[in-house]
């Protein structure tokens, strides 16, 4: 799973375009301004967050790092992703690091931001990343994809990258209040297509 999104890092920062062919191919009838009003709700609900010290795991490229309030440091397994988010707008450092296992001292930071990783993850790895989240900070904060009418909470998909190879992928989307109720926190926004909770 992490070679692929380190392959698909080389089609940089995923915006509303991807977005609507991703939900779309899951056979979600969807617009550009529908995702894009629900993104500004999802900006919104995350810069009003109190800044904090925090490191954002799952970075990927930056789609969300330059939107998260106070200081910290971008963490993913893909330094192909890390290379374009270090081009990008977000002024943080970044570390190439496992998700699950932090090189953060306990209580090293206040937040970690868990950016569309937790529902990629199996069972045992979310329980390892929240165990992790809850050693270096004391505020776990996930983002991540919801769950348009008709789309299967928990499901493989087949995916095709450019370069035409081919990979199955485990994905997960959720409703704000089960994945609230998953990682004792609170919905601090629940959409269609983007959930934001506070553990």
């Amino acid at each position: 799973m992490w070679e692929y999104y380190d392959r698909r890092a080389a089609q940089g920062v995923r915006g509303v375009n991807h977005a609507v062919e991703y939900w779309t191919g899951l056979g979600v009838e969807v617009s550009v301004a529908d995702i894009e009003a629900e993104a500004d709700e999802l900006v919104r609900a995350l810069r009003g967050l109190a800044p904090a010290r925090f490191v954002e795991v799952g970075a990927g490229p930056g789609t969300f790092t330059a939107l998260l309030p106070g200081r910290g440091i971008a963490l993913d397994q893909s330094d192909a992703s890390l290379r374009i988010l270090l081009a990008g707008p977000a002024q943080v450092p970044v570390v190439r690091a496992d998700a699950l296992s932090l090189p953060i001292p306990d209580q090293g930071v206040e937040r970690v931001y868990a950016t569309h990783i937790y529902g990629i993850l199996g069972a045992e790895d979310r329980r390892a990343l929240v165990s992790e989240a809850k050693r270096v900070a004391r505020e776990l904060v996930i983002v991540d994809a919801g769950r348009p009418a008709g789309v299967p909470a928990e499901h493989w998909q087949n995916r095709t990258l450019p370069d035409g190879s081919s990979w199955r992928i485990h994905r997960r989307h959720f409703e704000g209040p089960d994945l609230a109720a998953e990682v004792d926190g609170d919905v601090l926004f629940a959409g269609r297509f983007y959930v934001l909770i506070a553990a």
